[in-house]
């Protein structure tokens, strides 16, 4: 365990710490366990400290000095590193999550099955840096330096690649899945038994100059949003058949659809979300049911990196959501949970991203306190039709999907203000 009265002078900041450090120069700095959450230490000298298992979550560390030190398992939640020199720290397993990384030096760290998911690395200096296992799901490294980096067996979901610096970056086993490559730089990049999977490729540069170790696996959706533009060099040397890459030429002005739709709703009306998806893809939609029932467990430590992959389970990551509103949908926890982060992410975003349906006129009956404050708030659609596919259905799916493909800003969602007969105003 740390020592509390030296956890006590890091607190205190740079000044206390390099005297400190003056009268103790061969000491090493025991921060083994320290509690240090939403601390404000920056440009510290933490050079070759023992930090293990620590709890820096929400702390200033910006610019600070962590070379050289031990982080493994260190819990650094949305941290602000900044400009931090981290090169050569020894960190496998440790929580980064939704750290600000920005123009830091992790040049020749060790991040070993960490957990970098959410994290921003634009403009960092990762030469070298060991990346095996580690998840980066919606990690941000744009424009970073990435030469000779090891991303074995790492999760790339979300993450954006734009303008980095890959040379001779390895990514034996790696899945890349939706991940943004505009200008990325993949010349001496090493791949083998490597996933390219949903991802837009055609602005990537030196795919033709990449080493090819063994087979790897170029999805059909990768091909479509490369449209054509993969080089055949790229695409034999990953195994795939030489008759896939003939059919490049005629995909290469197919219109590409990328849109997320996922539907959430309770258990009792997985019926209906099924007919609705049903319906949305049959016009071209790319939809999913997310009731309640088909998630994992959110209730997950959030220090356990082991955990990630249940919250992920539990969070799902769309263009759109549309929630089946009716009587036992309003009752569930889940689904109005998925309203209120819905209704967050709209007003972050300014986007028009969740669409209210009405399966069984629970939003028009006026009953329900909670979809009668909803209304008032939402456009909701009309879809109590669907079991007879009356024309009013009709009307109001194609009505749903028009709105679903259109970007729109987050005032497009509230409902139509009503016009009132003035004559039925009372003075």
């Amino acid at each position: 365990m740390a020592d509390i009265e030296l956890v006590q002078i890091v607190k205190k900041g740079r000044d206390a710490l390099a005297a400190w450090r003056e009268e103790h120069p061969n000491q090493l700095l025991d921060l083994n366990a320290c509690y240090m959450s939403h601390s404000r230490i920056p440009m510290v000298n933490l050079r070759g400290a023992d930090m293990r298992d620590g709890d820096f979550m929400g702390a200033m560390v910006r610019r600070a000095d962590l070379s050289n030190s031990y982080l493994n398992d260190a819990h650094f939640y949305r941290a602000d590193l900044r400009e931090a020199n981290l090169s050569r720290a020894i960190a496998p397993g440790a929580n980064l999550r939704g750290a600000d990384l920005r123009n830091a030096n992790l040049s020749g760290a060790n991040f070993d099955r960490a957990t970098l998911s959410e994290a921003n690395l634009s403009g960092a200096d990762l030469t070298n840096v060991n990346l095996d296992r580690a998840n980066l799901d919606r990690a941000n490294f744009t424009g970073a330096n990435l030469t000779g980096a090891s991303f074995n067996g790492a999760n790339l979901s979300r993450t954006n690649l734009s303008s980095c610096t890959l040379n001779e970056a390895d990514f034996y086993e790696a899945v890349l899945n939706d991940v943004v490559t505009d200008e990325a730089d993949f010349r001496n990049c090493i791949i083998g038994y490597t996933v390219f999977q949903n991802c837009a490729m055609d602005a990537a540069v030196g795919l033709d100059e990449v080493r090819h170790d063994a087979p790897s696996t170029i999805g059909l959706d990768t091909l479509l949003r490369s449209r054509g533009a993969l080089p055949q060099s790229f695409i034999l040397g990953s195994g795939v058949p030489i008759a896939v890459s003939s059919l490049q030429d005629s995909v290469a002005d197919a219109p590409v659809t990328t849109l997320e739709v996922h539907i959430s709703c309770a258990d009792a009306d997985v019926p209906f979300a099924r007919a609705l998806e049903a319906n949305l893809r049959a016009q071209g939609v790319r939809s999913w049911v997310f009731a309640e029932g088909f998630r994992g467990n959110p209730l997950v430590d959030r220090r356990a990196t082991s955990g990630e992959e249940e919250i992920e389970r539990w969070v799902r990551h769309y263009d759109r959501l549309v929630v089946v509103c009716t009587a036992a949908g309003l009752d569930s926890e889940t689904v109005r949970n998925d309203i209120t982060a819905g209704h967050e992410g709209q007003r972050s975003s300014d986007n028009w991203t969740m669409f209210l349906v009405d399966a069984d006129g629970v939003m028009g009956a006026g009953r329900n306190r909670a979809a009668r404050l909803m209304a008032e708030e939402y456009r909701f659609f009309d879809l109590t039709g669907q079991s007879d596919g009356s024309a009013e259905y009709q009307a109001a799916l194609e009505n749903l999907i028009t709105n679903l493909r259109e970007e729109q800003p987050a005032s497009a969602a509230a409902p139509p203000r009503r016009e009132v007969d003035p004559r039925t105003l009372q003075l």
